[in-house]
């Protein structure tokens, strides 16, 4: 029978399903109390950075799949979990909504002066001004992705006549952008843009992406979103862009480190928003993510395979 390792909880009802599918349900308790062996562990349901690791560690592992929580997976030893050929899925498209819309909260949030009025507030200075306000078809935005979150960000933003451009690898037409640009020539798209998103996930190749030379290719850009990873941006050029006026504003919901230390310059620069990595967070994931565990629990009972969200180990996503 197989094994699956409950680290994300399951309901009683839950349960119920996964066990009528002839798959034993354990939970990191029962590893602790060495009621299971961690070798026998199949499937993974969620992941934790020690309960994971002993059991992909165990000898003779039996591990084949982890389902995560999370779209992004780059927190996981991918190069040993491709090593042992085990099945990577994800929980790609259960964040788009709420990360899409946060990203409107933040575009909203500077171009409809509430930032001015934060600003203003602590003073007590009234002045009805015009100065930072913006109606959204005025705008312009490059999103760095064109993967499910990115995706539905341009679609809300086209409810609004906003002209979205993509970036992806290599350029291919993506549903509600624009047009697209291929990562290695994306700088006219970035040049007509007003507003830069980054929906990047974690790989190599996106670490430390938005550096110097990017931010000085900017020319007094409105605003720059980062909901992707904080490694992807180098502080120090951020700060450097905006102060420098090749940029006005910043809105960032990731960050490098986490948490963000109190001495990090990020904290005071007067034109950054900071939100501390909650744009994703949905209620009752367990209920939105449950029905993608259990479409691959029944095909990989069937098949030995997964049929919904599986990650590229070599790509990252």
């Amino acid at each position: 029978m197989e094994q699956l390792l409950a680290i994300m909880q399951l309901s009683e009802q839950q349960r119920t399903q996964v066990k009528a599918l002839g798959i034993n349900v354990v939970t990191p308790d029962d590893l602790a109390r060495k009621q299971v062996n961690p070798a026998d562990i199949s499937i993974i349901y969620g992941w934790h950075p020690e309960v994971g690791p002993s059991v992909l560690n165990a000898p003779h592992s039996q591990l084949k799949w982890i389902q995560t929580f999370s779209a992004g997976v780059d927190y996981l030893p991918l190069a040993q979990i491709a090593k042992q050929q085990i099945v990577v899925t994800n929980a790609s498209g259960i964040h788009g909504p709420a990360i899409a819309q946060s990203i409107l909260g933040y575009i909203f949030h500077f171009t409809r002066g509430i930032w001015t009025a934060e600003q203003r507030r602590p003073q007590r200075f009234w002045e009805q001004s015009a100065d930072d306000l913006l109606v959204a078809d005025e705008t312009s935005v490059i999103i760095f992705s064109t993967g499910h979150i990115a995706t539905e960000t341009a679609r809300l933003l086209h409810t609004m006549n906003v002209h979205v451009a993509g970036v992806n690898r290599t350029g291919h037409p993506a549903a509600n952008f624009d047009e697209t640009y291929a990562i290695d020539n994306y700088q006219k798209g970035l040049a007509a843009a007003d507003i830069i998103i980054n929906v990047m996930p974690g790989t190599p190749a996106t670490k430390g992406f938005f550096n110097k030379t990017f931010f000085d290719q900017l020319d007094h850009k409105l605003l720059f979103i980062n909901v992707g990873r904080g490694n992807a941006v180098i502080n120090d050029a951020l700060i450097n862009a905006l102060d420098s006026d090749h940029l006005k504003y910043a809105a960032l919901d990731v960050v490098d480190p986490e948490p963000l230390p109190e001495t990090s310059p990020l904290w005071t620069n007067d034109h950054i928003l900071l939100t501390q990595h909650v744009s994703g967070v949905v209620d009752h994931l367990d209920q939105r993510l449950f029905p993608i565990l259990y479409d691959n629990l029944k095909t990989f009972v069937a098949s030995g395979e997964v049929s919904r969200n599986q990650v590229n180990l070599s790509a990252g996503y």
